[in-house]
């Protein structure tokens, strides 16, 4: 839900993929898509949708936000949602490193690139913080703090929207997730921690496809 919100936020706002573009959903014009083109070479092949948004961002297309609700299925395995997670991150890397895109267009798209990047070291503060304390500074404990409160309120936000409809009657059941939801956010974040160490170290060019086929079975 936060990757939702922020791209509606850009697309409403500036109408340009300011920190990507999410190619799960999307519309476009034949004659812009022909334009623009999904054949981008190496560096555009991993994560061919945000590299796609980027050259149509530089040759002057703009974005919109189409509201609606469309399912999507998640990773069945947890092989699979680190692999997916570890490609996306390399897919950005190389499109935030490719030469052909000027900075001009990528630079928020980097900024979140490497906040992602750098999140074994953020991490690590929620210890360091502890075990080192430094001088109280109200200005960037009040930043942290902003952020991670947003964070877990898109994680609440995110079962609600997700669930709302199929547990409407069933409020108990309802809670439980969201609560299920809170409880699992250590796990998921060491989960991105080790998704983006893999990242990091393993080879750019390789492109793991997700089953997400309901009859494949899971040993």
């Amino acid at each position: 839900m936060t990757k939702c919100r922020k791209l509606r936020f850009q697309f409403r706002c500036f109408q340009r993929p300011l920190f990507g573009w999410k190619g799960s959903f999307v519309v476009t014009l034949a004659s812009a898509e022909q334009h623009v083109s999904f054949d981008n070479g190496p560096r555009g092949s991993i994560a061919e949708d945000c590299y796609f948004a980027m050259v149509a961002y530089k040759k002057g297309y703009r974005f919109q936000f189409i509201d609606g609700e469309m399912l999507e299925k998640s990773p069945f395995t947890l092989w699979d949602f680190l692999q997916q997670r570890k490609r996306w991150l390399q897919g950005i890397y190389l499109v935030v490193h490719s030469p052909e895109l000027p900075w001009r267009c990528k630079i928020f798209l980097a900024m979140s690139f490497y906040a992602w990047a750098t999140l074994p070291l953020t991490t690590m503060n929620l210890i360091l913080a502890y075990v080192l304390p430094l001088p109280p500074q109200p200005i960037c404990d009040f930043l942290v703090a902003f952020v991670g409160a947003v964070n877990l309120y898109m994680y609440i936000f995110g079962v609600w929207k997700s669930l709302a409809s199929r547990y409407c009657h069933r409020p108990i059941m309802l809670l439980y997730y969201t609560a299920a939801a809170i409880c699992i956010i250590p796990f998921n974040v060491c989960t991105e921690i080790v998704a983006v160490v893999l990242g990091l170290l393993g080879r750019k060019n390789q492109f793991y496809v997700v089953r997400k086929d309901p009859l494949y079975q899971i040993v």
